[in-house]
């Protein structure tokens, strides 16, 4: 089988836990330019560019920033990770997604999700709509345009259905739409029901605890009469270094100040303690975090467990260094991925390059 393994970032530029800097937004910007670049060089598949707004985070515009990616790469797959979809006009979206497929030579995906928190929803003034009923009809909207020239909705650029063809169209036949999902039963019943690839995010908690919501997901399909070996990709954070305590050590205070993508352990207290940050990272933790060994373990167990095709690493999370990251994307690349895909039989990087399956 292949099984893809990547990076994704959401550019955080959050001010330093362990030298108080704060980050330069262009440097940041031109930092994951290169990181993309040192994974498409160490053998990694895919790129993944999330979604947030406010000061602490230069990644408002996914499809832009991989736009600039496209150019300096050949063989990434480029995904945002993800597109806040309640926030989005299905058709402009369509058109960016399009133009991205046709600059990069047919490499573009899209993850869509709910995302955005309150005071985000409220500042892009989606005001107190149910956000997952707004999410599933943006989602019918984006799936019908994808399917269709000209658009055959009412809404955003066309105002009268068959007014407006929308070109250019996507190169790849079947664009890639993930469902990006944190477990939540909605959710992952929505994306076997409309026979999308589901990728789901894990931040903390026993990763044994996604089983079921997998089970959900492959029943869901199942029932629907979709294609049950649709894939489910994984998304969590990670850190690869030469040995588990430097790889502990190094990633600990970004990974415990990450609080904002990670969610909060305890109420009140989004901080991990080193005690706490350790049993995330043991045998039955979420995070990919340790040596090599560690890591090529971890990532068999939860493959024997899930029976995903797809891991996308959050290796720069809390703002971790660029060096750090850069060193870890190394590791991960020429290192731990080739043993995992030899434990699994999978054949070698640019095997991994095809697009996934699609509704």
């Amino acid at each position: 089988m292949n099984f893809e393994i990547g990076i994704f970032t959401l550019g955080e530029v959050d001010r330093d836990p362990v030298t108080g800097a704060r980050p330069d937004a262009r440097q940041r910007l031109r930092d994951i330019i290169e990181l993309a670049e040192a994974a498409e060089h160490a053998g990694l598949t895919v790129m993944g560019v999330g979604e947030d707004h406010g000061a602490d985070v230069v990644a408002a515009a996914p499809l832009v920033l991989l736009s600039a990616i496209a150019g300096r790469t050949r063989l990434l797959r480029l995904t945002t990770a993800v597109t806040v979809l309640p926030a989005a006009d299905p058709l402009r979206l369509y058109e960016q997604v399009a133009m991205l497929d046709n600059i990069s030579g047919g490499r573009a995906e899209l993850i869509v999700g709910r995302g955005a928190s309150a005071r985000v929803r409220r500042a892009l003034g989606l005001g107190d709509e149910d956000p997952d009923a707004l999410f599933e009809r943006r989602l019918d909207q984006l799936l019908q345009v994808l399917e269709s020239s000209p658009p055959t909705f009412d809404g955003g650029l066309g105002r009268h259905p068959g007014e407006l063809a929308v070109e250019p169209r996507p190169l790849q036949p079947r664009l890639p739409v993930w469902v990006g999902s944190s477990g939540s039963d909605r959710s992952v019943e929505r994306a076997g029901r409309l026979g999308l690839p589901l990728a789901l995010l894990r931040t903390h908690g026993p990763w044994a605890a996604a089983r079921p919501v997998v089970g959900t997901y492959r029943r869901a399909l199942r029932a629907a009469g979709r294609d049950p070996s649709t894939p489910v990709g994984l998304g969590v954070p990670g850190f690869v270094a030469r040995s588990a305590e430097r790889a502990r050590e190094l990633s600990h205070p970004y990974f415990a100040a990450g609080a904002r993508s990670h969610g909060p352990v305890r109420p009140g207290d989004p901080r991990w303690t080193r005690a706490e940050y350790d049993r995330e990272c043991a045998p039955e933790g979420s995070l990919v975090v340790g040596d090599v060994d560690e890591v090529v373990r971890k990532i068999l167990a939860q493959h024997r467990g899930l029976g995903h095709e797809r891991l996308l690493l959050r290796l720069d999370a809390g703002g971790m260094p660029h060096h750090l990251a850069l060193e870890a994307i190394t590791l991960l690349g020429t290192e731990v991925a080739p043993r995992v895909r030899a434990a699994l039989g999978a054949g070698p990087a640019a095997e991994g390059l095809s697009p996934p399956g699609t509704p």
